[in-house]
């Protein structure tokens, strides 16, 4: 199985990732620069 992230916020809109750490980078980004974005992983 596989994990999927997926992070959404207004700025990039809805982005799917298989990668964890460019997940955690880009949640990095948001929160540093103050943009408001969900975030839930799955099994796939």
């Amino acid at each position: 199985m596989k994990t999927i992230y997926q992070i959404t916020s207004c700025e990039t809109g809805v982005v799917t990732l298989r990668r964890r750490k460019i997940a955690k980078a880009l949640r990095w980004w948001l929160r540093e620069n103050g943009h408001a974005f969900n975030y839930f992983y799955f099994l796939n």
